[in-house]
């Protein structure tokens, strides 16, 4: 191995390891409020160190093809701790000023989502239903109206059958109704029953 090639292996593994404390940080802000005696604890934990671990070793790869020598852990470790004791502090700054810029952004946009979204639809679904509540009303009326006219007629001319009818026929039709509602009044009693 050349020296360019170590010089930038040794590099590139220091800014490894000031990215890999920059991600350390960024994922304790995220996770913070959680149970760290639980399950998930344990798959968020390993899961971010076996992608840190997968981050570093491509480094690696691109700058020397994956040779391990004890210069790349003494690497990673001085960039971990330059950036504990350099950068830390202004990228915990910068992180929380992007977080609080993001939520905004974000608010922003959920009420452009709101108002140009769900409220107009919302809007036209109650205009529309109202509409068809109006509609169903007045054709309900009209049907009862051309009810109305088409058995008003109807109702004369049996009214003036009623009339002209002999009295016998009158009372054995009333008779006949009664029996009706008798058998009605006695199925309805049984189905009580």
């Amino acid at each position: 191995m050349t020296l360019t090639t170590q010089f930038v292996t040794i590099l590139s593994m220091i800014g490894g390891g000031i990215i890999v404390g920059a991600a350390f940080d960024t994922f304790e802000r995220f996770f913070y409020k959680r149970n760290k005696k639980s399950w998930f604890e344990i798959v968020y934990q390993l899961g971010f160190w076996l992608c840190q671990a997968a981050f570093l070793f491509y480094l690696l790869y691109l700058a020397n093809y994956g040779e391990l020598r004890i210069y790349v852990f003494i690497a990673v470790i001085c960039g971990f701790a330059m950036y504990r004791s350099l950068l830390q502090r202004v990228y915990l700054k910068l992180l929380e000023k992007s977080i609080s810029i993001m939520t905004s952004v974000l608010g922003v946009l959920k009420k452009l989502g709101y108002y140009f979204i769900v409220w107009p639809i919302r809007t036209l679904v109650i205009l529309i239903s109202s509409l068809l509540l109006v509609v169903y009303r007045i054709v309900l009326k009209g049907i009862y109206l051309l009810f109305l006219v088409i058995i008003y007629p109807i109702r004369l001319i049996l009214i003036g059958f009623w009339r002209l009818l002999p009295k016998n026929a009158k009372n054995y039709l009333r008779y006949l109704a009664g029996f009706w509602d008798k058998i009605k009044n006695t199925i309805t009693q049984w189905k009580n029953r």
